[in-house]
């Protein structure tokens, strides 16, 4: 960790302990000690604190630059395209890292999806078993430390696995999840999530409620489905702490008939009360074809923040994430967003990231 980011945090904790010191209302501590995360970031910084945003190319050109300079992105999502060997890989992420923590002093997610088995994005770290050929609980807890160990040499600090997606033979998702033929499987989903965590990785559970006897590609088609799927692996799992849950693309007519979860206040406020309201709430990539055939850019990055989610990922895949991070930008300015509403969600991202209840 730079030492822009140790002042940071020092600096943070410092002055929350010194408020609790001198004051006994602990509702107005909590007020003081928020506004002081939050005071030192201006509209569009906590606007990017939202963004888990991708780019093209694996060196840190100057064009990439200004966009993180630009968009003051909260992270950034390493696909395969931004990854060549070891070497490269820890240049580019310190290189971030460096131009966040000028910009801000908040360190940014550097997130993954290092699953095992099909979807390793870093593909020369050793330990890529896939979910379903972990045998036993003990197992499990091995895979998601020993991946962690080596993701946190990278600087990676996010990963968005296990996929805790009911699944079956023929299933889109299938070859990634856990299956019914695996034993204690609720063990299996919370030791993996507790091997994360023990090395200080940030785990992103998916993709809630799940996708479940879905058959084709739900990033390129909407999925609609008339009842959701159920959600005990992903309850099983919630007591390892996952400090995220990924929200599924996909309509739940059961839920919501008109809009997909990622975009529902019903399916949030239903992932709340399953999950509680501590987990953060991260969407799908939403520069997807299922979403961008359908909806307007802003519907696509405000309705998500409307109903309650806290971060949004934007890959960059299809089109440019400055796109993303603008189009919410234009609805706060017409007023569909508040910056209170930005202000809670990005609270709660600078306090995760910082260690700070």
């Amino acid at each position: 960790m730079k030492l822009a980011s140790l002042i940071f945090i020092m600096t943070a904790l410092v002055m929350i302990v010194f408020l609790v010191y001198i004051s006994g209302d602990s509702d107005e501590v909590s007020k003081l000690s928020n506004d002081f995360l939050l005071g030192k970031l201006n509209l569009n910084q906590k606007i990017g604190q939202l963004f888990i945003i991708g780019f093209e190319g694996k060196e840190l050109t100057e064009d990439i630059k200004t966009t993180i300079k630009e968009l003051h992105p909260g992270g950034v999502l390493l696909l395969g395209w931004n990854i060549e060997d070891r070497g490269q890989l820890l240049k580019l992420v310190e290189g971030l890292q460096q131009i966040a923590l000028q910009d801000t002093g908040i360190p940014m997610f550097i997130a993954v999806d290092q699953e095992g088995g099909e979807i390793n994005r870093i593909d020369f770290i050793q330990e890529k078993t896939a979910q379903n050929a972990i045998e036993n609980p003990e197992t499990a807890l091995q895979v998601g430390y020993k991946r962690s160990i080596e993701l946190k040499q990278f600087g990676i600090s996010l990963n968005f696995a296990p996929i805790l997606d009911n699944a079956e033979l023929g299933d889109f998702i299938y070859n990634r999840s856990f299956n019914k033929e695996q034993e204690n499987v609720g063990d299996l989903a919370k030791n993996l999530v507790l091997g994360q965590k023990n090395t200080g990785i940030f785990t992103a559970i998916k993709h809630f409620p799940g996708y479940g006897s879905i058959l084709f590609n739900p990033e390129e088609k909407l999925a609609i489905k008339e009842n959701t799927p159920p959600v005990d692996l992903f309850k099983q799992a919630i007591s390892a702490k996952p400090e995220m849950v990924m929200t599924a693309n996909v309509i739940y007519k059961d839920i919501d008939a008109n809009f997909p979860f990622t975009f529902s206040k019903k399916g949030i406020d239903f992932l709340k009360t399953e999950l509680g309201n501590d987990i953060l709430v991260v969407s799908d990539d939403l520069d997807q074809n299922s979403l961008l055939n359908k909806y307007d850019l802003e519907d696509i990055v405000s309705m998500p923040v409307e109903s309650g989610v806290d971060v949004l990922v934007f890959s960059g895949w299809r089109l440019p994430a400055k796109d993303g991070v603008n189009a919410l930008k234009k609805a706060l300015e017409n007023g569909r967003i508040s910056e209170d509403r930005i202000n809670q969600s990005a609270l709660r991202i600078i306090k995760l990231k910082l260690g700070i209840k």
